[in-house]
Order: structure tokens, then C-alpha cells, then sequence
């Protein structure tokens, strides 16, 4: 089946932006377009908010921050007030009516929805699902629909305990009336069958086996590094651009280091390439902070170690900003003579650069290449992920990180063979520190691990990987009629 003339549609709340859905949306674009042979303008998006692109629309009905969205979370497990169940209902159905108008005005092919399994995206997900359902009825098994699972209510301990009017709708997150799904790890297929299960699919394990797909994150490497001379001991990282040559001191770093009489080439940079949410463990970056410049010290080093948080706030949990706010405060006080700053970048950071009015604005892809630059490393303590998309980010621009091994990491990433000095449980070790310590010390070791993870990423998690799994998969969703097992 020749796919190139399909018209594809892709849902989500955010398109574009610096999250890690919209990092894989545009992957995917990449790879239709790139290795599918899928025209650019044949794809099509609907979302809340997008960067700026041909064929988008947007509607604040997808947005995971609207206020039905917001009530949905407050009252997921507690007691809703009365009208609840009438109001998701309306919002659904409008969404449903949105997503009919989109489908018909670019005669869409294969809809694409992304993270419809998780109840930030309810109204998306019971919007899509009655629009399945009233196609179905009708017997008019066009568009296909496909969903990208990157995460689900039943992964997140949070959601564990819905309520009546709540669980009425949790069959449509995603729903068993989709004709295909990608997920991001090995471990969700499984909690996916027992979703189906329990909602009485009669084709499951042929539908697991046929219409179903784990795509990894994957990560190009958009810089010239096999032309480097990785033997000479001099550091290898991106060549910085003029544009990006104001960075520190937009972001304020340049002003707090020259406050304490250090210059750029005292300071190191760690850099914390997330947004700002609680499972990231951003409290142990800060931690290792303060160990890095105590080992500093040991050796008669004076240094000042700055952590730059890249990511936004307010997606998740959005007092958690207060608190690594407080507990950097409190370690600030526990040891007066501590050079450790902590920088948030979220004022001078989007998803693309912009100029607005006298302001520069840096593009949230481009900041690892920024820090490799000026010889620093990367921190991704995280506990949880879905896979790992920031963490490739920063391999890809040739910067050395230091993770804790979350439980996907050990599933899906360990194996490949990239070299992390690594935690366990969220732990500081003493080895940790070393190993950081002699990384940032000597470039020999240095560029030999920088070399072996860019190679490890190109020869394992090339884009292509996208198409040559997504590829097979759509042509099946096409082709192939499930029969009842």
C-alpha cells in the first residue's frame, strides 16, 4: 500500500512547544515527511496552543490547563458537585464536534492523537471517543484512528481511585474503538491489555500483535561531530552561534556570578533540561550541586556551580516550584560559604527563538549545545519517565549526563549501552561525585564518553527508527481486518 497520499491529522493540547509530547509529535513529522514520503502539507493539526505552522487550528477545548480540565483533576477521586457528569458530557461533546469539522474540512485519512490515555487530556479523549463511536455506528470505518500512549491514568498513583462520574468515562481513555496505538516503553502494552480486559475487547491478543507498536524516543544529531578530533584533549561540543552567544547573561547567570566575583570560566554549568514537576527530582540536582563544589574545594578549586533549569513550571503540581525554591534557600543557609546558584530559565526560554520588543528569547532544544559549549554537564535524576526524550536531547549535543536510574531507564534504555555515571533509589553516592568530578576535569574522559553515547544515539535511536515501526503499523490499520480470536 503506497501511504504517501494519506492526509493526516495530529491532536494534542500542545504542538510545538518544549514538552515531551510535543518533542515526539514533531519526531513524527519528521519521519512522515523525511522517510514515509508523506507531504508536510498533507499533515494537519488541532490543538489548544501551537508554535507557528501551516495547517494548524487551535481550540481551547484541548487545552489540559482549561477550566474543565482543571475541575476534572480536582475531582478525579473526590466528590463531585452536582451538574458534574452534564458538564463533562457538554465539553465532550463539543470537543467531539470540533474534532468532525477538522476531519471533514482536510478529509483526514489517519488521525493521530496523542497522550489520550491520560486524564490531563480527558475532554480530548471522551470528545474523540464519542466522534469513534457515532462514525462506528454508522458502519463508516473512515478515518482510521491511531493513539500515541505516552502515559495513563492508571500509571500515576494520583488517579488510582476515580469516582463514579469519572470511571462512567475512563472507557475512552483511550477507548477500544481506535484501530491502532504507539507506546513509548516495553512496560505499557501489558497495562494497556488489562484496560482492554476490563472493558471486554474480544480481540485482544490479535489486536496486541497486529495493531500495536512500541516506539522509543528517539534524537538526531544535528551538529558536525564525526569531523572532530576527539584524540586531542581540547573539550568538543557545538560551535556557538551569535545568536546564542547572549544566553548567560539574558538568563541572569552572567550578573549573579559576577556578584560573587567569579567569571564564566570559574563557573560550572549543570544543566537541568526538564520542566519543573516533582517526579523530576530536581531537589537531588541541587543536592549534587553542593557535593560537586565541596570536591571542588577538596582539590583547592574555588568554584561556582550554577544549576539552570531550561523547563517551565505550572504544568504539574505547580507548588513544587515553591518548594525547590525553600530548599534551596535552606541549603543556602545551612552553609553560608556555598557558591551554588540555582537559575530558572523559563523567562528567556521557548520552543523556538523569538525577539519580542527588546527581548531575545532562546529555543529549549538548543540549550544543551549552550552548556557543552562552556564545558558542563547534565543532571536527570528523575524518578519517573515515560522514556527519556530530554535525556537523548542532551547526549545529542555532546554533553556528558548523570541520571538516576528510574524504572523505564532499566527496562528500556540500560541495555543499549550508553555511559551515564548513574544512582539508584535517588540516591548521592561518593562513586557519583568522582566519576562527575573527573569527567568535568578531563577532557580526554570527557570526549571518550561524549564520542561513545553520540555514537551509541546515532547507530540505536536514529529517527528513522519512527518510520521504519510507524510505517508497517499504519499499512496494517489499512489493510488487515481484525477477526475475533
Amino acid at each position: 500500500m503506497n501511504i504517501s497520499h494519506l492526509n493526516v491529522g495530529i491532536i494534542h493540547s500542545l504542538i510545538g512547544k518544549n514538552d515531551g509530547v510535543s518533542i515526539v509529535i514533531d519526531q513524527t513529522v519528521h519521519a512522515m515527511v523525511d522517510d514515509m514520503g508523506i507531504e508536510l502539507g498533507n499533515i494537519f493539526f488541532l490543538a489548544a496552543h501551537t508554535s507557528p505552522r501551516f495547517n494548524a487550528e487551535t481550540n481551547d477545548i484541548f487545552w489540559h490547563k482549561n477550566d474543565i480540565h482543571k475541575a476534572i483533576l480536582k475531582y478525579f477521586t473526590d466528590e463531585p458537585p452536582d451538574g458534574f457528569d452534564d458538564l463533562i458530557h457538554e465539553k465532550a461533546n463539543y470537543a467531539k464536534e470540533i474534532i468532525k469539522q477538522f476531519v471533514r474540512k482536510h478529509n483526514i485519512d489517519l488521525l493521530i492523537a496523542h497522550n489520550t490515555s491520560h486524564p490531563y487530556n480527558f475532554i480530548t479523549a471522551v470528545g474523540l471517543g464519542y466522534f469513534i463511536e457515532e462514525l462506528r455506528d454508522k458502519g463508516i470505518i473512515w478515518p482510521k484512528v491511531m493513539v500515541w500512549w505516552h502515559d495513563s491514568f492508571f500509571e500515576r498513583k494520583q488517579f488510582s481511585n476515580p469516582n463514579s462520574v469519572i470511571r462512567k468515562y475512563l472507557k475512552y481513555l483511550p477507548g477500544v474503538e481506535i484501530d491502532g496505538i504507539a507506546f513509548i516503553n516495553k512496560s505499557q502494552p501489558e497495562l494497556a491489555k488489562k484496560l482492554f480486559k476490563a472493558l471486554n475487547y474480544p480481540r485482544i491478543e490479535r489486536f496486541f500483535t497486529n495493531r500495536t507498536i512500541v516506539v522509543p524516543n528517539t534524537s538526531s544529531i544535528d551538529w558536525e561531530w564525526e569531523s572532530m578530533d576527539w584524540e586531542n584533549g581540547e573539550l568538543i561540543s557545538p560551535q556557538l552561534d551569535n545568536y546564542n552567544e547572549t544566553f548567560l547573561r539574558d538568563i541572569g547567570l552572567t550578573e549573579e556570578i559576577e556578584k560573587r566575583n567569579f567569571t564564566i570560566e570559574d563557573t560550572l554549568i549543570l544543566l537541568q533540561h526538564t520542566r519543573i514537576v516533582p517526579r523530576k527530582k530536581i531537589e537531588v540536582a541541587l543536592d549534587f550541586a553542593i557535593q560537586l563544589e565541596k570536591r571542588y574545594k577538596r582539590d583547592g578549586q574555588k568554584k561556582c556551580i550554577a544549576l539552570l533549569i531550561s523547563g517551565n513550571s505550572g504544568d504539574e503540581q505547580v507548588e513544587y516550584k515553591k518548594m525547590l525554591s525553600d530548599y534551596y534557600q535552606k541549603k543556602i543557609e545551612e552553609h553560608p560559604n556555598l557558591n551554588v546558584l540555582m537559575i530558572l530559565g523559563e523567562g528567556r526560554i521557548l520552543s523556538h527563538r523569538d525577539i519580542i520588543v527588546d527581548k531575545k528569547y532562546y529555543n529549549f532544544y538548543e540549550i544543551p549545545a549552550i552548556v557543552a559549549h562552556f564545558g558542563g554537564i547534565g543532571t536527570y535524576f528523575s524518578q519517573v519517565e515515560g522514556f527519556g526524550n530530554n535525556l537523548l536531547e542532551m547526549v545529542s549535543f555532546g554533553l556528558p549526563v548523570v541520571i538516576n536510574k528510574y524504572d523505564v531507564y532499566r527496562s528500556d534504555i540500560e541495555h543499549l549501552g550508553f555511559r551515564f555515571p548513574s544512582i539508584e533509589k535517588s540516591v548521592l553516592t561518593e562513586d557519583l561525585i568522582e566519576e562527575a568530578y573527573h569527567i568535568l576535569t578531563d577532557n580526554h574522559i570527557r570526549n571518550e564518553i561524549v564520542l561513545h553515547n553520540l555514537k551509541i544515539l546515532q547507530q540505536k535511536l536514529d529517527h528513522k527508527i519512527i518510520a521504519e515501526l510507524l510505517k508497517p503499523l499504519i499499512i496494517k490499520m489499512f489493510t488487515r481486518i481484525l477477526n475475533l480470536d
